[in-house]
């Protein structure tokens, strides 16, 4: 008979998570604050809580009694992080990222997706780190980074982020992205990329290693010809496609057109075709690529998770823009780590944690209640006439 799962005696409170949290950020990154009333602590306090809050440096600051002013805040920060540290800071953030990676990631090889996440920009001027896209939440300029994300039911780790520069080309991305998981020791079963990837130059880069397996989308574009041929008949099938490129020339690859019928709003069923682009993967059946690539969506739930501790600026400073990116992922993988950590289940059977005892809403809420009991919140206002009239 198994044994009796019972939940580790440990306790995680408010003060807890939110010591833990700078003491990744302080022993990663060096960033730091040495004045009069602004420390380290100070500096990355009030980060963290503009992050949780998903709000702004300046509304975080006045709303907190004792805290740092806005302006000392953003003073060392605009000292500290330049368009030439960049590089440097992604180095830091992937190093906080592997420290919260469990050791049990690397027992077996897992599967990965890489995937793009872009970040608005509304300012007149174009920086230097700016990409474009296409038209999305009002504008098609972006701060842009690329990230890989470990798929595991019920674990949304992410193993490395890159910043992605205007003049770096997807292939780039994806070797650098794939070197990094390599260097974490962490072996990889498959590959899943979205649509955005499935271009020649990243298809040849993928097909030159034999031991890379790979499942990667692709748009059904033309009007008669193109993918949309593929688009015929009652059954999936696999063959094979020759994508056309005047820059890149031509690449046949095998793909797999899957038939799947989606059910409509007025409870009307149609047939939809989808086509995936298959890199060593003569193993995987038919019946099963579209089940196996929909697992790649966790990484959009974790873009959603993202938002909500992703702190926000209207600077241009695209050093600036990187560290929220890269700080609402690394907080991703401290909650989970916290999980694990504190409320991992004891006993037979897989690894499991009570989940649902610490959702990312209760750790948002145990930092943001930690920092405004040492700083103290302002929950009163007096008009200056009558400040004046006491005196």
């Amino acid at each position: 008979m198994p044994k009796t799962i019972l939940p580790t005696a440990q306790q995680l409170t408010e003060r807890g998570t939110l010591e833990y949290t700078l003491s990744v950020l302080m022993k990663h990154f060096k960033l730091s604050a040495q004045g009069y009333c602004c420390q380290t602590r100070d500096l990355w306090r009030v980060l963290i809580l503009a992050a949780v809050r998903r709000s702004y440096i300046e509304t975080t600051c006045n709303d907190l009694q004792d805290a740092p002013d806005s302006n000392t805040v953003r003073g060392y920060l605009k000292e500290q992080l330049t368009e030439n540290q960049i590089r440097t800071l992604q180095h830091d953030f992937n190093r906080a990222l592997a420290s919260q990676l469990p050791s049990w990631l690397r027992e077996r090889p897992q599967e990965v997706a890489i995937d793009l996440h872009d970040d608005p920009y509304y300012g007149k001027d174009d920086p230097k780190w700016m990409c474009r896209g296409e038209a999305r939440a009002g504008t098609t300029r972006f701060f842009r980074c690329a990230t890989a994300y470990v798929m595991r039911q019920h674990q949304r780790f992410t193993l490395a982020v890159e910043f992605v520069h205007p003049d770096d080309d997807l292939a780039t991305i994806v070797k650098r992205l794939r070197r990094r998981v390599k260097a974490l020791q962490i072996a990889v079963k498959r590959y899943y990329f979205d649509k955005g990837f499935c271009s020649i130059p990243v298809l040849r880069s993928l097909l030159r290693d034999p031991q890379l397996s790979a499942i990667i989308a692709v748009p059904i574009r033309g009007k008669t010809g193109g993918t949309r041929a593929l688009c015929r008949g009652r059954k999936s099938y696999r063959t094979t496609h020759t994508f056309r490129s005047d820059q890149w020339g031509e690449l046949t690859v095998p793909v797999a057109v899957v038939r799947t019928i989606r059910k409509l709003r007025d409870g009307r069923r149609k047939a939809t075709w989808l086509v995936y682009v298959l890199i060593h993967a003569d193993d995987v059946p038919i019946a099963r690529v579209r089940k196996m690539y929909r697992r790649r969506f966790g990484i959009e739930s974790s873009y959603r998770l993202l938002e909500q501790v992703c702190g926000k600026t209207t600077a241009h400073n695209p050093a600036l823009r990187f560290l929220w990116m890269g700080l609402a992922l690394l907080l991703g993988n401290i909650w989970i780590a916290l999980q694990w950590c504190h409320l991992q289940c004891l006993g037979s059977g897989p690894r499991r944690v009570l989940r649902s005892y610490f959702i990312l809403d209760r750790m948002v809420q145990f930092i943001r209640r930690a920092v405004e009991a040492i700083y103290g919140v302002i929950s009163m206002v007096c008009h200056p006439a009558l400040r004046l009239a006491k005196l």
